[in-house]
């Protein structure tokens, strides 16, 4: 990767410019997706990362935010009774796709989302590109809320459970908000 970017922590005052780079990445209609269903509680922000293209010149007033040009969140989900993450939104600026940007954020986010307490790492994303990052698809009796198309839906193992061995029951997905 450039050295022109870097990865740091996500930082409460990025919201208003994540904002802008999701919809930017995503369209205006975005929220209305099925997957915003489960973004209920707010995102885990000691789990968000942040790109900076270090390339361009903070803006007025010295706002390092018009530099951050790719983010990563997660959201706290359940799993039927297993905490789990909903990953994403990935949004990178369009300009940069393909460079490898994405790809820093996920590895990165993946290596700090191991070890922890949650069972499952969920995703509503490109079906060819989440494989690499050890993405699988998720059982058919994986119940979402609302309409998608199934095979956007990948899971990551974070400890050593699978779904498939959990896929005796309706496994029903649910924003965590308590």
């Amino acid at each position: 990767m450039d050295e022109r970017f870097v990865i740091r922590d996500y930082l409460h005052q990025d919201k208003s410019a994540v904002n802008q780079l999701i919809s930017q990445a995503f369209g205006p209609e975005h929220a209305g997706r099925s997957v915003w269903k489960l973004r209920l509680a707010k995102p885990i922000e000691k789990l968000g990362l942040i790109v900076e293209d270090m390339s361009i010149s903070p803006g007025q007033h010295g706002d390092k935010n018009n530099r951050i040009v790719g983010s990563l969140q997660f959201w706290p989900v359940k799993i039927n009774d297993y905490p789990s993450l909903l990953f994403g939104p990935l949004a990178v600026k369009f300009y940069l796709r393909g460079l490898g940007v994405g790809r820093l954020l996920v590895e990165k986010s993946l290596k700090q989302i191991r070890n922890n307490d949650w069972d499952f790492c969920i995703v509503s994303g490109e079906p060819d590109y989440y494989p690499k990052f050890g993405f699988k698809p998720v059982p058919d009796n994986l119940i979402w809320p609302g309409p998608i198309e199934r095979q956007r839906l990948q899971y990551i193992s974070l400890r050593n459970l699978s779904l498939e061995k959990l896929s005796y029951r309706p496994l029903t997905i649910l924003s965590d908000i308590g």
